[in-house]
């Protein structure tokens, strides 16, 4: 008889993880105070910018590995299904302010399609992606009977009896929502002193961030905040404006919690005892903060990997 397994949260990892596990043949059922549709502070994956930026750094083998099946997949589907899934394969130019090896050397040049030479300071004038004030360095390239419980709560797991994990913590951002459907590519600013993003969409609209305050739970949408928001979007790509010629065309404003855990995410198994002494697999599957969509394959693919392997050794014993 196929195992059921019970999803525990219907956000970005938690649809991912539902389908990687029914590829192997399991039946899946997902359980969630929130589904796709549903617009609120606590469901994060509607509010994000949702293109794929890596995170992880040169040292984090793991991590990459999410990041990188998450971008073949990415990749594939903008190719084979992009009316369904919404999913462009566009350019995307990312500045930094650091030259360190993670900037200067980054473990993706290898991976991502595309890849040009690093940008410098030695940016012609006449180039639309010279650098800009305060970056030191930048990257263009293209860029997509329950036999166990998997936990992919997310913030949740702060609050959820059994786990309580007070390593989690909310990282509030809030977003412009504009429409500019002759922006065809992101553009990514990542300096000392926060993010700067502007990330299209298949329907004309753009996405123009951002913030990452950690600790904030206000779920308010605040006007100082869309006005720096709408300052250095504009400064860092003139092209939103048309260089000036038009105004943005504000159509709304997003604020979301994205759910961040010191010492990264966890995913891993617990044995839990139920109330008639019989035993539970629990995978726990949360903490991915505000890399939830660029590692979710990738991610989804190592937490089926980590359900099916715990399946088997159990039903050896």
């Amino acid at each position: 008889m196929t195992k059921r397994i019970v999803i525990i949260g219907a956000g970005i990892v938690g649809l991912s993880t539902a389908l990687a596990l029914q590829e192997k043949g399991y039946r899946v059922v997902i359980v969630a105070k929130w589904l796709p549709g549903d617009m609120h502070i606590d469901y994060t994956s509607p509010w994000a910018g949702a293109h794929w930026r890596t995170m992880a750094p040169n040292s984090n083998k793991l991590l990459q590995d999410f990041d990188a099946g998450t971008y073949h997949k990415f990749f594939e589907l903008s190719k084979t299904h992009p009316q369904e899934t919404g999913i462009m394969a566009i350019p995307a130019t990312d500045f930094y302010d650091e030259l360190v090896p993670d900037t200067q050397t980054p473990w993706f040049q290898t991976l991502v399609k595309d890849v040009r030479e690093s940008l410098t300071n030695k940016c012609s004038r006449n180039n639309t992606h010279e650098l800009p004030p305060g970056a030191k360095i930048g990257h263009r390239y293209t860029t997509g009977p329950v036999g166990a419980v998997v936990n992919c709560t997310g913030l949740g797991a702060r609050y959820l009896d059994g786990v309580n994990d007070t390593k989690m913590f909310p990282t509030r951002g809030q977003t412009v929502i504009a429409y500019a459907p002759h922006v065809n590519e992101t553009v990514t600013y990542i300096g000392s002193k926060g993010i700067t993003y502007i990330i299209p969409r298949s329907n004309g609209q753009v996405v123009l961030g951002g913030t990452a305050n950690k600790h904030d739970f206000n779920p308010n949408v605040e006007k100082a905040t869309i006005e720096s928001i709408l300052e250095r979007t504009q400064k860092l790509y003139p092209k939103l404006t048309k260089y000036g010629s038009e105004p943005i065309k504000v159509i709304g404003n997003g604020v979301g919690l994205r759910p961040s855990r010191v010492d990264g995410p966890r995913i891993e198994p617990e044995t839990y005892t139920k109330s008639n002494g019989k035993k539970m697999l629990v995978i726990h599957a949360y903490g991915h903060g505000g890399f939830g969509y660029q590692s979710s394959w990738g991610a989804a693919q190592y937490t089926s990997d980590l359900v099916d392997k715990n399946l088997k050794d159990r039903a050896k014993l």
